[in-house]
């Protein structure tokens, strides 16, 4: 595995050979990892920007909920969150997603 990028929440790792088929990332935050597909990951950045809206759910009636779910095909994740987190998981996110960029930039540019 190879890191791609890490802040105070969490660290986002690339995986050399992927043994999940398209899941090649792994994103892992406090004790969890959670493999991930690069379209996974711009998923949870859409719910993570949208976390901020209110909530219509009989628990958080229209106030800001402070969870955040995210379902995929492997697994449905659940995250207990405030502010401070969602800034982390959002640089956390843009962080990886820029260090992928970067790389696949390189990669088509590299002389022969």
């Amino acid at each position: 595995m190879e890191l791609l990028y890490q802040n105070g929440y969490g660290a986002m790792y690339k995986m050399n050979k992927a043994r999940t088929g398209v899941r090649e990332l792994q994103m892992i935050v406090d004790t969890v990892g959670v493999f991930m597909s690069r379209d996974d990951l711009d998923h949870l950045l859409g719910i993570v920007r949208k976390s901020n809206e209110p909530c219509t759910c009989a628990e958080c009636g229209g106030n800001h909920c402070n969870k955040i779910w995210c379902s995929g095909p492997l697994v449905d994740i659940c995250l207990k969150v405030d502010e401070a987190i969602i800034d982390h998981m959002e640089d956390l996110i843009q962080g990886a997603q820029f260090m992928l960029d970067m790389d696949a930039t390189l990669e088509k540019y590299r002389l022969k």
